[in-house]
């Protein structure tokens, strides 16, 4: 089944495809991509390791703010990944950076895919 873009975004916008780089390693908040006046930051695939010791991993809506996720805990170099979803695995509200909280100070490394909603 083919997925058209045009299917799944906001008629009153275009939205381009946007990526960014995972590369955390500090416990508490990592901000992974910056808040958009007007915009939600809606995730559409990502995929993220990571090495050393385990810790857990959690995305937000905003720094401190509202969990995205639950927690995931994978063990040391153990992949994740959240193959593409056309409607977006989650979204942050509006204006609100995208935040990953980790329990330790741990590198997780990885890429993620959204768009400006």
């Amino acid at each position: 089944m083919a997925f058209i873009q045009a299917d799944f975004q906001d008629i009153r916008d275009e939205q381009l495809i946007k990526r960014a780089k995972i590369d955390a390693a500090s416990s508490g908040d990592n901000t992974l991509v910056a808040a958009v006046t007007g915009k939600k930051i809606r995730v559409l695939a990502a995929f993220f390791t990571m090495t050393g010791t385990a810790v857990t991993i959690r995305f937000a809506d905003g720094a401190g703010g509202t969990a995205l996720t639950g927690q995931m805990g994978p063990t040391a170099g153990q992949t994740i990944v959240l193959p593409f979803n056309p409607v977006g695995w989650f979204e942050t509200s509006d204006a609100t950076l995208l935040n990953m909280e980790l329990s330790g100070g741990q590198s997780v490394d990885g890429a993620l895919v959204y768009i400006e909603a």
